[in-house]
């Protein structure tokens, strides 16, 4: 896995993305951007972390997790299922509605054994 400096860089430059035009897009300085993915700022803030992940489109817990500010187990089971990140979004509203179906039917099993 590659350092949150390295990862932080790939996403700018498969977003297409200057440092500057980053930085602008999140409220940083440019050279705030540049110390981050040289690893010049050591313990970068979290907020600004989570602004980063917002610009570049991608869930801040992956950059918090490369930050070293959470781990695998702080996060909720059920946002850590494996192989979402090769869904897309049509793929995910199916799943959601399957998920919902689950739950219904879950519902109205606890309904019909005397539930309620």
């Amino acid at each position: 896995m590659p350092n949150l400096g390295e990862m932080i860089k790939a996403k700018r430059e498969a977003a297409g993305l200057s440092q500057k035009k980053l930085g602008t897009a999140c409220g940083l300085s440019d050279s705030e951007i540049m110390k981050i993915e040289n690893g010049q700022r050591k313990s970068p803030n979290w907020k600004n972390l989570c602004s980063i992940a917002q610009a570049l489109n991608f869930h801040p817990f992956e950059i918090l997790l490369a930050a070293g500010y959470i781990t695998e187990k702080d996060i909720n089971p059920c946002v850590n299922l494996c192989g979402l990140e090769k869904l897309d979004e049509k793929e995910m509203d199916t799943l959601q509605v399957f998920i919902d179906f689950l739950i219904s039917r879950k519902d109205a099993k606890g309904i019909s054994e005397g539930g309620l």
